[in-house]
């Protein structure tokens, strides 16, 4: 079994979504610890359900991009606490990425519409809400696509995404790249995501 690379303790309290061998989400948390050897992170809620020795797949955002990973559930030693054994990161090439499933509750908490960009929508409203509800569908390692009901979104409109995972609000950062209307009246967006390093 070949290990990660890098050591696991950039990846502390960063969002991670953990999938089973079908691409089903089993839940949605953030990485609460992690091993001295790089080997293992530690989250505290999710995985209830799942027998020790389960296959995993996993992706999480943290500051310096986002990693896939495979893991396995191990043992529980310490009550509510899920060690998963990670190996086999991958850099993803950002053109190729698999969309895996979410249909999760988010709030675009913060937008900057840029007005040079194409594709400009003349009946998006001049000031949206503070706070608007949206639905994350799918993600990958380089983008998410959301629905924002029947209010529009600009091309080119840089988002901060909030959503609550583990009882705390995750961000994430994107760009509007592409807009599809649906029979129902309502709209999707195609979303690139950025990263920023810490260190």
């Amino acid at each position: 079994m070949r290990k990660m690379s890098d050591k696991t303790g950039h990846f502390k309290d960063s969002l991670v979504f953990i999938y089973n061998k079908n691409n089903e989400l089993i839940t949605k948390t953030s990485v609460t610890g992690h091993d001295a050897g790089g080997k293992t992170i530690e989250v505290a809620e999710g995985l209830e359900k799942v027998e020790p020795r389960t296959r995993l797949q996993l992706l999480i955002y943290h500051s310096g991009g986002a990693s896939e990973l495979k893991g396995i559930l191990k043992e529980s030693r310490r009550p509510g606490i899920f060690e998963i054994l990670v190996y086999d990161e991958k850099k993803k090439d950002l053109r190729v990425s698999i969309r895996r499933t979410l249909n999760a509750p988010a709030v675009i908490s913060d937008m900057i519409v840029d007005p040079d960009a194409g594709g400009h929508n003349t009946d998006i409203p001049d000031a949206p809400p503070p706070t608007l509800p949206v639905t994350i569908e799918n993600m990958s390692v380089s983008g998410i696509l959301i629905t924002s009901g029947e209010l529009r979104l600009q091309i080119g409109t840089l988002l901060q995404i909030e959503l609550i995972v583990s009882k705390k609000t995750g961000i994430l950062y994107g760009e509007v790249l592409r807009e599809q209307a649906r029979n129902d009246g309502t709209f999707s967006y195609g979303c690139q995501l950025y990263f920023f390093n810490d260190g």
